[in-house]
């Protein structure tokens, strides 16, 4: 039987922009980038056609999970079975993406094991059947991703980005969305034309605009997310919440500035460190066997 290991790396919004609701969804306009976090993946074909996952080190259930779902709608029109195994790096409900990491790895690796457009399955569109943020992370990189997460434009990221990141607490998703819908804003929407370009040319003004419109509804569920907020701004870092959190990351250019805030706030809880890193599919491979 074959097996496939992968890791499969985070993903950070360095903004997030609310533009409408489609099929009863929010759609979106955000600049995302993969993050140096990794979860690693291992899928390994077995002939009786069952899916089994496994969480080596979380106590998360072996069938309610992304990486099951894309294997699912797989498997099952193919007649096929594996088994997948996922030693988590990436924090749990951060907003950093680990569950579309999953599902996108398990994605990849089944495409290398039977060529998946050879029987007649879209990889794209499959991924967003999985998960809005799953599309991205088939690839990772850097991207401007609209829509309900189907459109996407990938660019070269020239700035050099660190973060610390400061698990605030655990956000509902789905009450985020409806918290910022009942107070009817996020603030002002960022300017993602200009981030683009600012990350393009490598210009670190880029960070000022780094925003997130679920932010103000974030903080009204977990108050701490300001509160981690604030000490992230005290230590001169541009800060913006992933996802709907409820991690807060504080941004750098200047890798001096990110390793004296990294050595201030390394005591606090849920404390992690990143780098914003161009990493495609071509360098997550650990072996195919």
């Amino acid at each position: 039987m074959k097996s496939l290991c992968l890791r499969a790396f985070a993903k950070a919004n360095l903004s997030l922009n609310i533009t409408g609701r489609s099929g009863g969804l929010h759609t979106l306009d955000s600049v995302m980038t993969t993050v140096d976090a990794f979860d690693t993946v291992t899928v390994t074909e077995r002939a009786d056609g069952r899916i089994c996952v496994r969480f080596v080190n979380a106590d998360i259930d072996p069938v309610d999970n992304t990486a099951y779902k894309a294997a699912a709608l797989v498997c099952d029109r193919l007649k096929k079975g594996v088994d997948i195994s996922i030693e988590k790096g990436i924090p749990a409900a951060a907003g950093l993406g680990g569950s579309s990491a999953d599902g996108a790895a398990v994605l990849r690796a089944l495409d290398v094991l039977y060529r998946l457009p050879t029987h007649g399955i879209d990889m794209r569109k499959t991924a967003l059947d999985v998960g809005s943020d799953v599309p991205f992370m088939l690839t990772g990189g850097t991207a401007r991703v609209t829509g309900r997460g189907e459109e996407l434009f990938f660019f070269r990221n020239k700035l050099p980005l660190f973060a610390v990141g400061l698990m605030s607490g655990t956000v509902s998703t789905a009450e985020c969305y409806k918290t910022f819908d009942a107070l009817g804003s996020g603030g002002a929407p960022t300017d993602n034309d200009r981030l683009c370009g600012l990350l393009l040319d490598g210009d670190k003004t880029a960070i000022e605009l780094f925003g997130n419109a679920l932010g103000d509804a974030a903080e009204r569920l977990e108050p701490r997310i300001k509160t981690d907020a604030d000490k992230l701004r005290a230590c001169g870092a541009a800060t913006c919440l992933t996802g709907s959190g409820g991690m807060t990351l504080g941004w750098f250019t200047d890798i001096s500035l990110f390793a004296e805030c990294a050595k201030k706030l390394g005591g606090e809880k849920g404390f992690r460190v990143f780098a914003a890193a161009d990493i495609g599919v071509r360098h997550e491979w650990i072996n195919r066997e």
